[in-house]
């Protein structure tokens, strides 16, 4: 983490505002950032640094206004911020940092750090806000109901879905389930209900949704939905969209519970991997296809257990020459981000995934660490770690890459100095990794960026071309310890 005041102010001045950055001179109306704390909570968290210019508006040395300008109206924001937004923000920071402004006296930056939350915010006037690109949205009810679903504040799970038999679901995998579990003897019914699965009504018994989701003979037909997992597979690096496709076999769709959709999905993995042509490594032949099974079967669980089942569309999984791509439709649950989702835990479905971590065959052990486990397990095959995309670059769904590509030893170099910096340069890149040659570093960072591995930061500024990791943001990077 950076907290230098000269290092933070020179990774402000390098960044365009965008999803996770917004620049506000002190001179702005309280309401007006109140707006980009709402947007902020609302979409994926970040930082607002009061009292500098937006840099589209004037060059890098005038950016530098200062606090000083109007420090009556920042007060009054810290003091709104808690009286005028519902519910209120549960987790924001703010610090100062020291500048010379541009009239080159001493003055302050405020910066403040708002978190994505798991609920949905307004201002008490009743406007809410979102984050799009470097704008702040206005969202009517609609759309804020479909924000609760996005964050789990509404849980689609819980629904019932108005089905008062049993004929829909597959009763022998509900026996199986039961005799698990040790519950044999139970009515179904009174089963289901104590599980989260069924509800008592005042004529009798209905099925909720996650009923349905897990024990369904076909989800998609009783939910009228697309619930279920698309694959397909690629001959190449990508899809032709030009004459023939390039698919190696027709796309398939698998439907049914959604255990049976793991295990149908992971043994197609096993298919492919077992078929990929062999490739000669050192002195000997080996599978093509190096993406351990561990860290696929994680991935695919975690899709399916995740996913926002309010959002019309299949889990896409998608294998290529050079990765597998899984795109799981809705973004991020509750307050998870690319920056946290190694370490931190929100459950959009919590019946779906209590009650898939009782089968006696379980694809998720709910502990809490299989991301970081699926991170490790590419790791240990030398392979680029995962790579989750930002909800900027695919809107409304979880894109994870799974690359099928050994690790340049450079990129370790590189991958470790932005673990702890916001960016680097070409120039930088040469210094750690001991490369003399610019245009040879040029086309290690071109192929890491090809790779999705790296993005280009974009800036105004001529000559000041950097890179940082995909996903990663300003928020993530800089800190400073508060009273």
């Amino acid at each position: 983490m950076v907290n230098n005041d000269q290092e933070i102010l020179d990774i402000l001045l390098n960044d365009n505002e965008w999803q996770t950055f917004e620049c506000k001179r002190a001179a702005v109306q309280p309401f007006k950032l109140l707006e980009v704390v709402v947007a902020f909570a609302n979409t994926d968290g970040g930082i607002i640094a009061i009292g500098l210019e937006d840099p589209k508006k004037c060059t890098k040395d005038k950016r530098i206004v200062g606090i000083s300008e109007n420090e009556e109206n920042v007060s009054e924001f810290f003091k709104l911020i808690d009286k005028e937004i519902d519910p209120p923000i549960p987790t924001k920071t703010n610090f100062e940092i020291n500048v010379q402004n541009n009239s080159n006296k001493p003055d302050k930056l405020v910066i403040v750090n708002i978190k994505k939350s798991n609920d949905v915010h307004s201002l008490k006037k009743g406007d809410t806000f979102v984050r799009k690109g470097n704008q702040n949205v206005k969202i009517g009810s609609s759309e804020i109901i479909r924000l609760k679903y996005e964050k789990g504040s509404v849980k689609y799970e819980n629904e019932i879905c108005g089905i008062s038999d049993l004929d829909c679901l597959d009763l022998s995998l509900l026996e199986d389930y039961k005799k698990n579990n040790s519950s044999s003897e139970q009515n179904n019914w009174e089963f289901l209900k104590d599980n989260g699965l069924a509800v008592r009504t005042p004529v009798g018994y209905e099925l909720t949704k996650a009923g349905v989701l897990v024990f369904g003979k076909n989800p998609s037909v009783t939910l009228s939905s697309k619930c279920g997992v698309k694959i397909s597979h690629y001959y190449g690096t990508k899809p032709n969209f030009s004459g023939e496709p390039n698919f190696v076999s027709r796309p398939i769709t698998i439907e049914g519970p959604l255990i049976t959709q793991i295990e149908k999905t992971i043994s197609i993995y096993r298919e492919i991997v077992k078929h990929s042509a062999p490739k000669l490594r050192g002195a000997s032949f080996q599978p093509s296809f190096l993406i351990p099974e561990w860290a696929f079967q994680e991935a695919i669980t975690n899709a399916v257990i995740h996913r926002n089942y309010s959002v019309q569309n299949d889990i896409q999984v998608r294998f290529f020459d050079d990765k597998i791509e899984i795109e799981s439709p809705g973004s991020y649950p509750g307050h998870i981000n690319v920056n946290n989702i190694r370490i931190e835990r929100f459950a959009r479905n919590p019946i779906i995934v209590r009650t898939l971590n009782r089968f006696s065959n379980s694809p998720n052990l709910d502990i809490g660490e299989g991301v970081d486990r699926m991170f490790k397990a590419m790791e240990d095959k030398n392979l680029y770690e995962p790579l989750f995309f930002p909800p900027h670059i695919r809107p409304n769904s979880v894109l994870l890459f799974l690359l099928n590509l050994q690790r340049i030893e450079y990129w370790d170099v590189v991958s470790n100095y932005l673990n702890s910096h916001y960016s680097i340069s070409n120039q930088e890149a040469r210094k750690i990794t001991n490369i003399p040659d610019t245009i040879k570093m040029s086309r290690l960072l071109k192929t890491w960026v090809n790779q999705g591995l790296l993005e280009k930061i974009d800036t105004s500024f001529r000559g000041d071309v950097s890179y940082k990791k995909v996903g990663v943001d300003i928020s993530s990077k800089i800190s400073r310890p508060f009273a």
